[in-house]
């Protein structure tokens, strides 16, 4: 089951006041493997779905994870730490963190708890 992560500035990403945006992102000279993408659409095959704005991480295997704007911290999903180690470099970019939904902050190190 995949575990949703966050780009946050803030202690906590649900405290989030000014949220990392697409426009900031985009005018990164960004890692390897990443795009950002006006309109990005998640497609499985058999349904489509538009996702807005995101940056887009496609991994050497090709399987993509969507970094994806909305409303607060941008997120993305994760299964297991590794899927979070393109992010972290891109967090660091933004002078930001990942952090997951119970507030554990993923580093280069592993997970650590506040």
């Amino acid at each position: 089951m995949a575990y949703e992560a966050h780009l946050t500035r803030a202690d906590l990403w649900v405290y989030d006041k000014e949220p990392i945006t697409f426009d900031e992102v985009k005018a990164l000279t960004l890692p390897d493997g990443f795009e950002a993408v006006e309109n990005c659409t998640f497609s499985d095959g058999a349904v489509s779905i538009s996702l807005g704005k995101c940056a887009v991480y496609t991994r050497p295997d090709g399987v993509k994870n969507f970094l994806i704007f909305g409303n607060g911290a941008p997120s993305f999903k994760i299964l297991s730490e590794e899927d979070a180690k393109p992010f972290i470099k891109l967090a660091e970019l933004l002078g930001a963190k990942v952090q997951g939904d119970d507030g554990e902050i993923y580093t280069h190190e592993g997970v650590q708890w506040e």
